[in-house]
């Protein structure tokens, strides 16, 4: 295969891995509900460039960065753990601004960016993608064309997420003008219950797999 053909493939199963919702996605609507375009920007940067980071990595050949069982585990209750949180801090948050909409509402302690980054640390869904098929796919450019083909494969695979992730995005900087802030208050609300839905399902599988 030529080095075209390792690029197309990689920036396609990126853009399909953003287009599938999934915690990342979620959190991009949330936090651009909540703060508009910047917000969803810098949970990508975080999110994406974590991922850019793990597909670096596998380039050079850290295939020690498959997990194992006992540490999917682990990253199913802590990283649904994590999720639960973020829904609670949004929840309580909205309520406070229903509450009293002139009322200023400290930010979190955690920002967007960082939000991103752990979203992808603690997501055993990402793991197992980077130890089975990302692994492959920079595999297969190594062994065709060579390392530096392995990190354009890498560097596409990323722009695909984040293309993908920038819809995410940009239906969610409108929400504002087209709901208001009532609306939008509810949208963000059930936002919330879906991350904390996918929180729970984590630590409910992690429970049952130890």
């Amino acid at each position: 295969m030529s080095w075209s053909s390792h690029v197309g493939a990689a920036f396609a199963l990126g853009f399909a891995l953003g287009a599938a919702p999934g915690p990342v996605q979620l959190l991009i609507l949330t936090e651009t509900a909540t703060r508009g375009f910047s917000g969803g920007l810098r949970v990508m940067l975080g999110a994406n460039g974590t991922l850019f980071a793990v597909m670096v990595a596998l380039a050079f050949g850290f295939s020690s960065l498959a997990p194992g069982q006992g540490l999917l585990r682990a990253l199913r209750v802590v990283g649904g753990g994590f999720l639960i949180y973020l829904a609670a801090d949004e929840l309580r948050r909205i309520r406070r601004e229903a509450d009293d909409p002139e009322a200023l509402v400290a930010d979190p302690a955690m920002g967007p960016t960082a939000r991103g980054v752990v979203s992808v640390v603690l997501n055993p869904g990402a793991w197992i993608f980077f130890a089975s098929t990302a692994s492959a796919v920079i595999a297969d450019a190594t062994a065709d064309a060579g390392r530096d083909a392995a990190l354009a494969a890498a560097l596409f695979m990323t722009i695909g997420v984040s293309l993908s992730d920038l819809t995410f995005t940009l239906l969610g900087s409108g929400g504002r003008t087209l709901v208001g802030d009532r609306g939008l208050r509810w949208i963000r609300a059930v936002l919330s219950i879906g991350l904390a839905a996918i929180g729970v399902a984590f630590v409910v599988q992690g429970m049952r797999a130890g």
